[in-house]
């Protein structure tokens, strides 16, 4: 009996609902006084659950000597009950689809209308690494190795790395000149997927800057905030700055 209460729910039924449905189906019509001695359920309860079945076209009502039985259909009536919905579904299906261009027109207006976000503390800022790395595949970051690290640890940032191999991505650094520069591109782990070129001396910074697709982020340290910036044309002009300066680094 489990069974097949189980498989009455999963066709949309509750509880209550395929407790009545068995009890009037094993009586073979049955009144609510009836039904509630059956199924253990309170007869002021009862009404609601009898309306959806009669709607689904499980039961139907009939009279007898003033009396009101409920009765059930033949439980193959299910089947074209279900075969009823799946008309249903289709046509509704047919009925999207010829609007589907315009929604996804919207939707494609959505995605490039220029929008900025900001957000706060280093847990903000690690958000913002983890949806650049795994939403983008080709990033483009001024990188400060001595500031980034004081904040994100190596573990935290090799899981970053792992992420951007794993969606097929490549990390391109402009990378600040320091003590911890030279120790992190010591490492040949990432050489594979993280190309780096090293800035002059005085290129010194306390932030970073990253571009994606559409999407420019700029990050303080010393203020520990970030800004998303999504526009194409600020993102293709701080690629193209940035692509200037790597094609003319050695």
């Amino acid at each position: 009996m489990r069974n097949i209460k189980d498989k009455l729910n999963k066709l949309g039924l509750k509880e209550k609902e395929t407790d009545i449905y068995l009890s009037i189906l094993s009586m073979g019509k049955g009144t609510i006084t009836d039904i509630s001695k059956k199924s253990g359920i309170k007869r002021t309860s009862i009404y609601q659950y009898l309306d959806h079945l009669l709607q689904e076209g499980l039961l139907f009502q009939t009279a007898v000597k003033k009396r009101i039985f409920y009765v059930p259909e033949n439980p193959k009536k299910i089947i074209k009950i279900l075969e009823n919905k799946k008309d249903e579904i289709d046509k509704k299906k047919r009925e999207v689809e010829k609007i589907l261009p315009n929604l996804e027109s919207l939707y494609a207006m959505s995605l490039t209308k220029p929008s900025i976000n900001f957000y706060e503390g280093r847990d903000g800022i690690k958000a913002v690494y983890d949806e650049i790395v795994s939403n983008h595949k080709n990033i483009y970051s001024f990188f400060s190795p001595r500031k980034f690290f004081e904040l994100i640890s190596y573990e935290e940032n090799d899981e970053l790395l792992i992420k951007l191999f794993n969606s097929g991505g490549m990390l391109y650094n402009l990378v600040e000149k320091s003590d911890e520069t030279a120790k992190r591109l010591a490492l040949d782990k990432y050489k594979k997927f993280v190309k780096n070129k090293v800035l002059p001396d005085k290129f010194k910074f306390d932030s970073d800057l990253l571009i994606g697709n559409n999407v420019v982020v700029m990050i303080s340290f010393d203020n520990l905030i970030a800004v998303i910036i999504q526009d194409k044309s600020i993102a293709d002009l701080q690629r193209n700055i940035f692509k200037t300066i790597w094609k003319n680094l050695a």
